[in-house]
Formats: C-alpha cells, structure tokens, sequence
C-alpha cells in the first residue's frame, strides 16, 4: 500500500474539521456520508468507463494502453481517486451549506463595492449586462453558463479518470485542494451573489435568464431550508466568492495543456463563457471570478513544479 496521497489527506482533515464544527448543531455530514457514495462513486465509475472506452477507440497503442489500466497500481489509484473524490465533493458541499449557521453575516455589499473601485466607478455586473443586452446574447449565457459547466465538469472527470500519466494524480491533488480551500473561503467572506442580494437589476430580464432564475429559485430553497433546519440537498449551497466554477474551468485548462492541446483549446473556450456568464447572469460578482483564476492558478502551481510535460495522446511512451 502506498503512502496516502495529499487529495486523501486533506479530503479526510477536511471532513473532520465541518464536522466538528457543526457537533453541537449537526451530525450531518458523518450521518449524510453513505448516501452521498451511493450517489457519487457510480457516477464516477461509470465516467472512468467511458473514458477508458474512448482511449481504446482513439489511441494507436491500444494494447500498451489497455496492459496499463489492468496493472494493480492502476486500478488501486483509481479506486483511491474515486472513493476520496466523492468524500470530497460531500465535505464541499456541507462546508458550503453549513455558511448560513456558521458565519450568517453577509459581504454582498462590500463585494459590489469592491467591483466598482475595480471598475473605475462602476459595476461590472450592470456594465456586461449592458454590453450584452440582445435578447440572443443573454439567452446564449442563460443556456450556457449552467450547461457548459456541468458537460465540462463530466469531459475533465472522464479524461483524468481513464489517465495513466501521474499527471492524474497531480490534477485530483490541486482540484480537491481548490474545491475544499475555496469552501473555506466561502465561509470566511459570506455572500449570495448579486442577482440575490440586488435583483431589481435582474428580474426586469427573466426572459431571456428563465434558465438561470429557475435554478436560482432552487438553490434560495434550499439556502431557506438550511436556514430552518429542514431536509437539505448538498448539492444546490449558495456563495459566490470565490467563483469555483470559473476557477475550476481555468485549472482544467492549465493542466490539460500539458498533454493535449485540442483540450486546452476547448476549456480555455470555457474559462471565458464562465467568467462572463457569471456576471452577466449574477451567479458572482467580478472579484469573485478574478478570485477563481487566482485560486486556480495558485493550485495549479502547488504541484506543477518540476512535473514534465507529457502528450497525448498515448503512443509509445512508457507508463507510469
């Protein structure tokens, strides 16, 4: 058995410290745990499948390929990845949700603000807004924003799943450590976001953002729902700074790069559609998404020293 990895570590500390935080108030995230597994490891198990599939479709070296995934090392990483990326995804969330009971002051004021200084006096939120106010551009960030991000959430598991460079390892390290620290920050600056906290600016559009309202709509259930003490789904928390999508979006792109370039291409593609769409919609402010290129950046740069640059596809190269 190997050492246990950073993702595994951290994953665990993580765990260890919402719950404690929440003792006196909740046992949910040890109680809540197995049904997050019973939901998340399928899924991605079934994403390490395809991914796998995908390779033996594509690559030229299928059977170097395919005596890789079947090593005993492989499969015992893979296990390790998937098991403790679930148990990250659960601890993220209920990091998230637990915001309004452990810190219920909120920052949404001071974070607009900060975008306006940043802005030469005015707000970039109202600012996109304006400069993309065709219906068609809005109704293009209002389908993609929410769409982009769950396909390209599913393409990046499905490609680092089925790796079998260490460069798999080094991306589950910085994106668990980017998930969980970025939690964190949600709890330490508390904010909705600016289509919460000032929607006089956004209703006026609902429809063409009929997409982004509704699920807006269903998260501020489940944040009322918390706030009560009622049954809670740990997937739909609200905060906004910093914004993870963007900056999950922008550390794909910096990892991919270094083994596929066509990939790079696509995700950069995505950073942009995300960090615009964010403000346009008012998921997040501008700092917010600045914030998540830097989180991602500083992640990347954790474990990115000194790591070779590798190819893709796989060809001749020996494994590891």
């Amino acid at each position: 058995m190997k050492r246990p990895y950073f993702f595994e570590v951290f994953t665990v500390v993580n765990f260890i410290a919402i719950q404690i935080a929440l003792w006196r108030i909740s046992h949910a995230p040890l109680d809540t745990v197995l049904h997050s597994f019973t939901i998340l490891l399928p899924v991605m198990v079934i994403q390490t499948v395809i991914g796998i599939a995908i390779r033996l479709a594509v690559l030229r070296d299928r059977r170097e390929y395919f005596q890789a995934v079947r090593s005993k090392e492989w499969l015992a990483d893979t296990a390790r990845i998937i098991i403790f990326s679930a148990l990250s995804v659960h601890t993220y969330g209920w990091i998230k949700l637990s915001i309004p009971v452990l810190h219920p002051t909120l920052f949404d004021r001071q974070l607009w603000d900060v975008d306006q200084a940043m802005f030469f006096g005015h707000s970039p939120n109202i600012f996109f807004l304006d400069l993309f106010s065709n219906p068609l551009a809005l109704r293009f960030f209002d389908w993609t924003y929410a769409n982009v991000f769950v396909a390209s959430i599913n393409m990046a598991s499905i490609f680092f799943l089925s790796e079998t460079k260490r460069v798999r390892l080094a991306f589950t390290n910085s994106n668990t450590l980017m998930w969980l620290a970025g939690a964190w920050l949600y709890m330490l600056v508390p904010s909705l976001g600016p289509a919460y906290r000032f929607p006089t600016v956004w209703l006026p559009l609902s429809a063409m953002l009929s997409n982004t309202q509704q699920l807006q709509r269903i998260l501020m259930t489940n944040y009322q729902h918390v706030l009560r003490g009622e049954g809670v789904n740990i997937f739909l928390g609200i905060a906004a700074f910093p914004s993870l999508h963007v900056a999950f979006e922008m550390l794909v792109t910096l990892w991919i790069r270094r083994i596929w370039r066509l990939g790079a291409i696509l995700f950069t593609a995505f950073t942009v559609i995300i960090f615009v769409g964010s403000i346009v919609t008012g998921w997040h402010y501008l700092i917010d998404a600045v914030a998540g290129l830097v989180l991602a950046g500083l992640c990347y740069l954790a474990f990115a020293i000194q790591r070779p640059r590798e190819t893709f596809p796989l060809a001749h190269a020996p494994t590891d």
